[in-house]
């Protein structure tokens, strides 16, 4: 009876072990996966879509609105808004953040108009294209225009 004891616990643990190296190793996939898009992130970004987006702040500064894009720590942000715009309950101006999320390979948007702020679960990959984040802008806008 000992023995057969023995080899139930032994069983036991092995099969723990296993399940054990199973989390680490997919612990270890999810951090280098999280790893990667931070890099792919933060590069995409600089190279394509700050670029790519300098038209539409042109595009708002010609028609009288104050428009900045300002670079944050995990992604950037897009100030719009004409005279003396907030957002809703706030003091804040309006903007669109594109921030990519902590501890994941997703982006998350941040809205904030004057008629209330957002967050969008739908989040984004961080290979979002650039027309993707210029029509994102362009909804966000059309949120406050004619009003």
């Amino acid at each position: 009876m000992s023995n057969d004891i023995d080899r139930e616990l032994a069983k036991i643990l092995a099969l723990d072990n296993e399940l054990r190296d199973a989390e680490a190793s997919e612990k270890r996939k999810q951090e280098a996966a999280v790893a990667a898009a931070v890099i792919e992130w933060d590069s995409r970004v600089e190279k394509v879509l700050l670029p790519a987006i300098e038209p539409l702040a042109a595009m708002l500064k010609g028609a009288g609105w104050t428009c900045d894009i300002e670079r944050t720590p995990h992604g950037f942000k897009v100030a719009a808004f004409r005279g003396d715009m907030v957002v809703y309950g706030s003091r804040d101006r309006p903007s669109l953040s594109f921030e990519l999320q902590k501890g994941k390979d997703s982006v998350a948007l941040h809205e904030g108009t004057p008629s209330g702020v957002r967050f969008d679960s739908k989040s984004l990959g961080v290979s979002v294209e650039p027309d993707v984040v210029k029509k994102r802008i362009v909804e966000f806008v059309s949120k406050m225009a004619l009003k």
